[in-house]
């Protein structure tokens, strides 16, 4: 596993699937949640609460954890989150180019 040293000593690992984003296990446990109501079937929507109820709880636990890792880490912390770019969900950006249609 590749991965920064903190000042404290401490690891950040940056390869893997924490390369992709910083907290990639909450988008795990959002699928997770995911599967139990596709198994409920598509006959009601009341299931399907429970996906949104947890997507607000994991954002929430996020936005909270990336508050405590900046002030545990400070300057380390911005150095990986320079490196680590997205925070759950990764993204990527396909640039095509442009066609001119003459």
């Amino acid at each position: 596993l590749k991965y920064i040293t903190t000042k404290a000593g401490l690891r950040l690992i940056i390869s893997g699937w924490w390369e992709r984003a910083r907290h990639i296990n909450y988008l795990g446990n959002w699928l997770i949640s995911w599967a139990w109501c596709l198994l409920c079937g598509f006959d009601d929507i009341i299931p399907y609460f429970y996906v949104v109820y947890f997507a607000v709880l994991l954002i929430h636990q996020e936005f909270r954890d990336e508050e405590k890792c900046r002030n545990k880490y400070k300057k380390d912390w911005d150095r990986y989150c320079e490196i680590v770019k997205w925070r759950i969900f990764p993204v990527y950006r396909i640039a095509l180019p442009l066609v001119p249609f003459v």
